[in-house]
């Protein structure tokens, strides 16, 4: 089977990737959606955004409790130094997708006339997508073995 074949460190990139996924996909339709409307109040998208933080910790740590479960060796065991460059390399190219994110949402908040939470949420989506880079960056290269 293939996840016998994965180290911990790529299974627990896979839980992260699936957790930010799934919990903010959701966040982002609700917010996005009432953003748009008009009708969504600072405190309604804040009330959200904490019940997405708080499910996404629930989530992790529950889903990592379970890979770790099924090889309690590789769990122990200290990242190498293969896990260490893959974050690495990935990281550094996420940090140019967020500082790209960050950009387009001051260009646009000087261009248009938005309030915060439009900025806050375009900015939090920023986070968001530079995550996933990170994340997708990771399995790549976990797959290709460098």
């Amino acid at each position: 089977m293939v996840l016998s074949t994965m180290s911990f460190e790529e299974k627990s990139v896979w839980v992260s990737l699936l957790v930010i996924l799934l919990v903010f996909t959701g966040y982002f339709s609700q917010t996005f959606e009432g953003l748009a409307a008009g009708t969504l109040a600072k405190s309604t998208a804040l009330a959200t955004f904490v019940v997405a933080v708080i499910a996404v910790i629930v989530l992790e740590i529950a889903l990592h409790i379970v890979i770790a479960i099924f090889s309690p060796k590789d769990a122990d065991s200290p990242r190498d130094e293969r896990d260490r460059l893959f974050a690495m390399r990935a990281g550094n190219i996420s940090g140019y997708v967020l500082g790209f994110g960050v950009l387009v949402v001051a260009v646009q908040a000087l261009i248009h006339d938005h309030d915060a939470l439009w900025s806050a949420n375009f900015l939090l989506f920023a986070v968001f997508v530079s995550q996933i880079a990170s994340y997708a960056l990771q399995l790549f290269y976990y797959r290709r073995g460098y």
